[in-house]
This record gives C-alpha cells, structure tokens and sequence, in this order.
C-alpha cells in the first residue's frame, strides 16, 4: 500500500480509470451484441470477469487512505481529490447506463423465450 497521500490518491485514480474503461468496454460490447463474434464474445466475458478484481482493488485502496490519513492531510491533495471525485461520478453514471442495457437484454431475451415456449404448445 502507498505511503504519502499523494501516491495513494494517483493509485486510486488509476484504478479507476481501468474501472471505467472496462465498463465503457462491456457497454459497448453489450450494444452490439447481436453484430459479436465469438472472440468479440470471449474478450467481453474476460473484461467483465476483471470488473470485480479492480472495484476489490480500488476498494481498498480508498480504505487504506482513510483509515491512514486524517481528513486535514488528505484535504492537502484538492486537485486530485476533485479528479477523484470525477471520476466516481462518471463510473456511477456509466455503471447505472451499462445495467440499464444488460437490463433491457435480459427483458428482450426473457420476452423471445416466452414467445418460443408458446409456438412449441401448438
């Protein structure tokens, strides 16, 4: 774990950064997926599957920092500070766009499933 404020907060920014860019990845991926190969498939399912290792990461990262260092020491850093709080802003924003559309696949698929269940009653 970083030992200066500094380190600590440029560490959690950077995670954060690969956070997002994952979830713009699935995001987009997952708009597209009826034009997916089988590798564009794979490569979703591998960036999906890192999602929970970097929020585990990023999570403890952000406790580290303030649980070693006090609200006046970590005030010092506003300019990072602010970028952090952007960048959560903008992972919160594209996290609930992203389960919006898993969400309305999910919906879709449940939908088309329902509709071949009743072509085979008859």
């Amino acid at each position: 774990m970083p030992n200066s404020i500094k380190t600590s907060i440029k560490q959690i920014n950077d995670v954060s950064r690969q956070l997002l860019s994952r979830i713009q990845s699935v995001q987009k991926n997952s708009q597209n997926t009826h034009d997916l190969s089988e590798t564009s498939k794979e490569k979703n399912s591998k960036e999906i599957s890192q999602l929970p290792e970097l929020m585990s990461q990023r999570k403890e990262l952000i406790t580290h920092l303030f649980s070693h260092f006090s609200s006046i020491e970590i005030s010092s850093e506003q300019v990072l500070l602010i970028e952090m709080t952007s960048i959560d802003n903008e992972l919160t924003s594209q996290s609930k766009a992203c389960k919006n559309i898993i969400t309305e696949q999910i919906i879709k698929l449940k939908n088309s499933t329902k509709i071949i269940k009743s072509y085979k009653k008859y």
